[in-house]
Order: C-alpha cells, then sequence, then structure tokens
C-alpha cells in the first residue's frame, strides 16, 4: 500500500493539564479543514479524561476507538472512524473503550505502539481521503501512545499556559522530548509553542518561549471567557460569529490558523 501525501499535527502539553490544548485542537481541526479546502482526521488520545475535542466535535467517545485498534482488540479501521455531525469535513476517531490502567494486563511495547498508530494514521487518512491528521495527546509523558505520537508528526504544538511558568515547562519538554527526537532520532518536526489565556502583565514569557519553536513559530491566544462557556457547553467557538472577548480570541487564533496552513501547505507541496 502506498503511503498518502499527508501531514499528522500533534497537539502537546507534557504533564500540564488544563491548558485548553484539546479545545484548541478540535478548533483547529475545524478551521484547517475549511482553510485548506480538505478532509481533516482528528485523533482523541483523552483516554482518561473528558474526551473533549471528541465531544466538541459532536461525536459520543464511549464507542471503539483509538486504543482499541492499536492493542488490536479491533480490526478493521472503519469502526473507530465517526464523521463529525458538525463539520462534515472533519472525521473523529475517539479514545476508545479501554482505559490505561486496562494496559496493565495488555502490556504493549513502544514498537507495537508506534506500528499500531502508524497503521491507523495512514488507513484513516486514505479511507477519509484526508490530507491532514490532528492528534490530541493526553496530559502526560509516560502514556504508552505520547512518543509514538510525536515520532509519526510533522508538525508538534507545545499548548502551554501563559504563565510565568511556561519556560520551565517547556525546558522540560524540550531537554526529554524534542532534542532527543532530533538529536538521536534525526527527525525534524517543526515546533510551535501556543501560549494560551494570555492577560497583560507577563510579557516576557513570549520571549523566552521563543527559544523552544524548532522550525517554527510562537502564537498567543489572549484570555476568553466566551471560548470557556462555549467549550463548556461543547460548541466549537469558531462556528460563531465573534463578539466581545470572542472577537480578539479568533482574530489570534485566525493568524495561528494561517501560519500552519501555510505550514502545512509546505510539507504536502501546495
Amino acid at each position: 500500500m502506498l503511503t498518502p501525501r499527508l501531514v499528522v499535527i500533534t497537539y502537546f502539553s507534557g504533564r500540564k493539564g488544563g491548558t485548553g490544548k484539546s479545545t484548541i485542537a478540535a478548533n483547529q481541526a475545524i478551521a484547517l479543514s475549511m482553510a485548506l479546502k480538505i478532509n481533516v482526521v482528528l485523533m482523541d488520545f483523552g483516554v482518561d479524561s473528558t474526551q473533549t475535542s471528541s465531544r466538541l466535535l459532536g461525536i459520543n467517545p464511549e464507542r471503539p476507538g483509538a486504543l482499541d485498534f492499536m492493542l488490536g482488540l479491533v480490526k478493521d479501521v472503519n469502526q473507530v472512524i465517526v464523521r463529525s455531525n458538525v463539520v462534515p469535513s472533519v472525521f473523529v476517531i475517539p479514545p476508545g473503550t479501554q482505559k490505561s490502567w486496562d494496559l496493565w494486563d495488555r502490556p504493549i511495547n513502544v514498537g507495537q505502539a508506534y506500528n499500531g498508530l502508524r497503521n491507523l494514521v495512514i488507513t484513516a487518512s486514505r479511507l477519509t481521503n484526508a490530507q491532514v491528521v490532528v492528534i490530541d495527546l493526553p496530559a502526560s509523558i509516560d502514556d504508552v501512545v505520547v512518543m509514538p505520537s510525536l515520532i509519526n508528526s510533522n508538525i508538534i504544538n507545545l499548548v502551554m499556559d501563559y504563565a510565568s511558568y511556561a519556560d520551565i515547562v517547556l525546558t522540560e519538554l524540550d531537554n526529554s522530548v524534542v532534542r532527543p527526537m532530533m538529536d538521536q532520532l534525526k527527525l525534524n518536526p517543526i515546533v510551535n509553542v501556543v501560549l494560551n489565556k494570555w492577560l497583560p502583565g507577563l510579557d516576557a514569557v513570549e520571549s523566552k518561549a521563543r527559544a523552544f519553536a524548532h522550525n517554527g513559530e510562537v502564537f498567543v491566544l489572549p484570555t476568553s471567557p466566551i471560548v470557556q462557556y462555549l467549550t463548556s457547553t461543547l460548541k466549537p467557538f469558531v462556528l460563531y460569529e465573534p463578539k466581545g472577548s470572542l472577537e480578539n480570541f479568533v482574530k489570534e487564533f485566525n493568524s495561528m490558523t494561517k501560519a500552519l496552513a501555510e505550514q502545512v501547505r509546505k510539507l504536502l507541496g501546495f
């Protein structure tokens, strides 16, 4: 089987939860699909969490999904792919029926996880005619799906709170994940830094973050109570008219989408 031309974009925050990573990933899947006029697959690995990205795209995650396929419990990729009923050009692969504790008596090594994930990404892309696969990772470094997902990625978006400790978290991820991938595995992904929930008075955060954007950019998204409200009611903010605090947020989010779309175009050669 020929490998399709596709770009894998992974959203990752290390061990830090609550950064808005899943909200950004789900809305970015919609926005990139619209901007590039292509199909997009979103793979939700929120195994033990609220599966926010699946739910934002209108999918009930209580069904077979990514981890079931990687463990060999589901053989047919068609059984784990669902077309979003919010935006038809976006397809969703939910986390699945397995939880992290289910792996205790079903050991899976990194090699198996890598091969299973690679097969899932390529086959899902082919079946949906998608040229972009978005992966929403859990808030973990040790989870078995994390490193295989990052190794398979062309673009890695490190999503951080816009906070004074952001550079500490970024340093940890750079030393333990990003640089080993580049130096030892000789991979050269685009690494962007996304600083979410900006508030005035912490302007040094962005300048420090630039050291961790390898081949990529730093994006700053402001705090928006409207985004938080829409997410809490499982509504993608990109589908709403931007007013109030949403207007400022969407302005920066659209700039990020434009830059990401350009990165995707260059990788795909168009």
